[in-house]
């Protein structure tokens, strides 16, 4: 059952006035640029795009310039000038290599990243909640930024409009109204190079021309008087995206009468109005690539939803492809026999333009967790918008075309002709599916942030961070009881704040997570716990938020110094042994070093040569490490590692041999030619593994230059050991049986490196003694000194003196005395 409620003013509430200009309400000026309007600028800066991303800059340049038209920036109490993240886009447009969320796995099919894209894929990006989000935020070209993160403003577009001029040019005065009364508007051009089809800082190309556009830039003004090319008046100001440094402080002119700008069917004039910070919490769509297709000769058609949480109803989404449309938005509650049943909702109205509308609901419907709803449009022109596997047939930045897919599954959109019953859209293309699309405001109650908590220190601290603020709302219509607590058991932690209670719709509480002085005492590795958020009248809506304590320092827990062959794998020309200063490249330059970083011995390609000038990757690769005990761990070892740009090498780290992860390659840094330590953080792969593979890769393609390639030495791994994971005692686990006599067993694995485990049984309560010795009879480690009970016990060794240092490899004795009884085994350490 749900409810349909009175729309009410949201948490946070902007108050903006468009800028409309005098001007527009009569005669248009004859020039204009929105730079300075009455001494006021309204367009962002120039940037200065990587690869072909022009299209990602000509989007955020328009919503830029929305965003200070209305003041909806500052009044989100943003600083300085709107700056969005135009490579976010670029990465997570969900139409390219990188990503594509309708096909499994995600990646390797579609568009090649920073190589194109147009306004269609933003309208997607935009309108699914993608995105937009600050510069600061998420801007990374070399590597893709993080997808989400709830640190990011998020900002969304409520309107999206595709206008044409005409080539009589009688559509012309819409665009320099939209222009004055929403800001900045996307367009392109084609850009062949710096002399075609321009005259200095202008450019015209005849539309007797056959070239699609290949460029995206941004209308920021006009002026009716300039003379251009085709010895015609008037032209569009526009913001390249090529630095300042370009054309005219990065402005140039198009003229009135070019092929594309301001004609483009899809490229244009595209404005992105509305702007605001991000208001809904969910976006419920099927069409992941927004619209790629129209249906014709149909103005019905619906999406089926199903709520994800207890959420709030207060805006639908859609495209209309035609101008002058008549809409009808319906919610209803039931789908069955063929007929939609129990509306909930119904609007009626008119949009003007081409492109995405986003519609708010004169009331909002409350949608109850797990129950299904269905949003009804109706079109009285242009059918209906859709998303389906499609050839994208403008890519700006771009000179090729592909195909990129979609899914679609049966039950998600449906449409009729005029008098027919509904059908099924994936029984017409199986890929399909409507673009409409249901904006909710989540009313459970949402702990922010997502992540854990997670501390790290030294033995008896300090620890940081010492503490966690999470903070929690919920928006439903009436009061909640709440609870916050900790795991049972745990000490080391203490919550203070509004830790239980009653809680306001839209008011927020929170809780701070402190860990307390207990954990001073806790011992080495990892400790974990949990912190749970109760709604005491609706447990569905009860989290959690883990809590991770890593005590110890970091110490070399392996360690392989080469100064003996260890036996790892090698391919190709990798070997051990001696290098002399060979393997010298053009010049003398980028020769193998003289040695190893300590002592003699490396492993190196080619030890006394160059690698070749084509070499497919070649490998050397550790034997099996165990950090089952490990967490923090990171790879430290020291190269030299002279290349030329072409020849490169990179490192790899495996927990089965078979799926490789890079840590490190060869285009990152080169001309490597002294030994220089390398340490990589490979706790994400190699924390807590039994086993770990390393690999050292060669490779080559066409090489100008070959020098000497890889050399390495002093391999090691660094970590915090996890004591706390190795009981100081075994419980019975045969009939809790006694044992019948004193035993000492010998310590497994033996040899080892770089810990062992010691095992003893103790017949009857006893203090206890368990001591380790050198050959000199020199006492080194102290593993038990205290009462014990009878039972059988395991501790553990980790070679570590009583000071803490690595003891070094030899033979050992380890001595457990019990009350009378005492015993003596052997055991060798290795490295």
């Amino acid at each position: 059952m749900r409810a349909v409620l009175k729309k009410t003013v949201s948490i946070f509430a902007i108050v903006f006035s468009i800028i409309i200009f005098p001007a527009v309400a009569g005669d248009l000026p004859i020039s204009f640029d929105l730079r300075d309007v009455g001494g006021i600028n309204y367009v962002s800066g120039v940037r200065n795009q990587q690869g072909g991303t022009c299209w990602t800059h000509g989007a955020m340049a328009a919503m830029e310039g929305n965003l200070l038209m209305t003041g909806n920036w500052t009044a989100a109490g943003e600083t300085g000038e709107p700056n969005l993240a135009e490579y976010h886009l670029d990465w997570w447009n969900g139409f390219n290599q990188h990503n594509n969320d309708d096909i499994k796995p995600p990646d390797g099919a579609g568009l090649t990243v920073h190589q194109g894209g147009d306004y269609r894929m933003t309208a997607a990006y935009l309108s699914r909640g993608e995105g937009a989000v600050r510069d600061i935020d998420a801007q990374s070209f070399d590597t893709a930024p993080a997808r989400y993160d709830d640190s990011y403003h998020y900002y969304y577009v409520r309107d999206i409009e595709w206008y044409q001029a005409g080539y009589d040019l009688a559509n012309i005065d819409l665009i320099k109204t939209k222009l004055m009364t929403g800001g900045v508007i996307g367009t392109a051009l084609c850009y062949i190079d710096q002399y075609i089809f321009w005259n200095g800082c202008t450019f015209y190309q005849p539309p007797s021309d056959s070239n699609d556009p290949t460029h995206a830039v941004a209308i920021v003004g006009w002026d009716d008087s300039l003379q251009t090319n085709p010895a015609q008046y008037g032209a569009w100001l526009c913001k390249n995206s090529w630095g300042e440094s370009w054309c005219d402080g990065g402005y140039f002119w198009i003229s009135y009468y070019d092929k594309h700008c301001g004609q483009h069917p899809e490229m244009g004039a595209v404005s992105f109005q509305g702007v605001e910070p991000m208001p809904y919490d969910r976006v419920h769509y099927h069409d992941y690539h927004g619209w790629r297709e129209t249906f014709d000769g149909i103005t019905e058609a619906f999406n089926v939803f199903e709520a994800v949480g207890n959420e709030a109803l207060q805006a639908v989404s859609f495209y209309t492809a035609l101008d002058a449309v008549n809409f009808t938005v319906k919610i209803y509650d039931r789908y069955e026999g063929g007929q939609l049943l129990d509306e909930l909702f119904s609007q009626t109205g008119y949009i003007e333009h081409t492109g995405f509308h986003t519609i708010d609901m004169d009331s909002v419907i409350s949608l109850p967790r797990g129950d299904a709803f269905y949003i009804y449009v109706s079109l009285d022109n242009g059918g209906h918008a859709y998303d389906c596997t499609s050839d994208i047939p403008v890519l700006l930045g771009a000179d090729y075309r592909t195909i990129v897919e979609s899914s679609a599954r049966p039950d998600e959109s449906f449409y009729r002709y005029p008098g027919g019953a509904w059908l099924d859209l994936y029984d017409y293309n199986n890929s399909a599916n409507f673009c409409i699309k249901a904006l909710v405001v989540e009313q459970s109650m949402r702990v922010n942030p997502s992540d854990a908590y997670e501390s790290e220190g030294p033995t008896g601290g300090p620890f940081t961070p010492d503490s966690k603020t999470y903070y929690f709302v919920h928006k439903y219509a009436a009061p909640i009881k709440y609870e916050i607590s900790v795991t049972e058991g745990v000490d080391w932690l203490t919550l203070t704040g509004d830790v239980s209670g009653e809680l306001n719709p839209y008011d927020t509480a929170t809780v701070y997570v402190e860990i307390n002085a207990n954990a001073a005492s806790l011992c080495q590795g990892r400790h974990v716990a949990e912190v749970y958020f109760k709604n005491l009248d609706d447990s569905l809506d009860n989290t959690s938020r883990p809590v991770e304590l890593i005590i110890g320092t970091p110490r070399t827990e392996f360690a392989e110094m080469l100064d003996s062959d260890p036996g790892w794998t090698c391919e190709g020309d990798w070997e051990f042994g001696q290098p002399s200063g060979g393997g010298c490249g053009i010049a003398s330059w980028g020769c193998d070093p003289v040695g190893g970083y300590t002592g003699d011995y490396v492993y190196g390609y080619n030890i006394d040569g160059t690698y070749p000038a084509h070499l497919p990757p070649t490998s050397l690769t550790s034997h099996a490490i165990d950090c089952s005990s490990l967490l923090k761990v990171h790879l430290k070892f020291q190269r030299w590692f002279p290349t030329d740009e072409i020849a490169i090498g990179y490192v790899q780290v495996s927990t089965d041999y078979e799926n490789w992860t890079t840590i490190w390659s060869g285009y990152d840094s080169y001309n490597i030619s002294s030994w220089t330590e390398a340490n990589y953080d490979i706790s994400a792969i190699a924390d807590t593994q039994a086993t770990v593979y390393l690999r050292w890769v060669m490779d080559a393609h066409n090489s100008v230059n070959p020098f000497g390639g890889w050399n390495i030495d002093d391999i090691e791994i660094v970590a915090i050991y996890d004591s706390n994971q190795t009981p100081t005692a075994i419980d019975e686990t045969e009939d809790d049986l006694i044992p019948d006599a004193f035993e000492l067993s010998q310590n497994y694995p033996n040899p080892f490196n770089p810990a062992t485990r010691i095992c003893f049984d103790l017949a009857r309560r006893a203090e206890v003694h368990l001591d380790i010795y050198n050959i000199l009879g020199q006492r080194v480690a102290v593993l038990v000194d205290e009462t014990m009970p009878a039972g059988r016990h395991t501790v553990q060794w980790d070679g570590r003196d009583k000071s803490g240092r690595r003891a070094a490899s030899g033979i050992y004795f380890y001595r457990l005395k019990a009350g009378e009884f005492t015993e003596t085994r052997k055991m060798l350490l290795l490295k």
